[in-house]
């Protein structure tokens, strides 16, 4: 169940990133009328974006299908999902005096 509501969570969010990142886009191309240029690196940023979510959704997915079917090659995603996370670890900051 935690899964579900993070893989539904991490679809949700990264549409709604990515949806903001392209209409920004848009009024950046409006606003300077060029077709090109600034407007390209919010596509950029959106592709970027979906693909990072992709790799953990579709892992996510396939490992809550084969749970649900109760199939025993569901014992391997696990440990393939934890793989595709992105672990983030905060650094202590270190003060040095000279």
């Amino acid at each position: 169940m935690v899964l579900s509501i993070s893989v539904s969570l991490n679809i949700l969010l990264t549409l709604m990133i990515v949806t903001r990142l392209l209409l920004h886009g848009r009024t950046i191309r409006s606003a300077t009328g060029s077709p090109a240029g600034t407007s390209r690196l919010y596509n950029t940023m959106a592709t970027m974006f979906i693909k990072s979510s992709a790799l953990f959704s579709v892992t996510s997915l396939l490992l809550i299908g084969l749970w649900a079917a109760g199939s025993s090659a569901a014992g391997v995603f696990p440990a393939i999902v934890a793989v595709t996370q992105v672990r983030t670890f905060m650094r202590p900051r270190v003060s040095c005096k000279l």
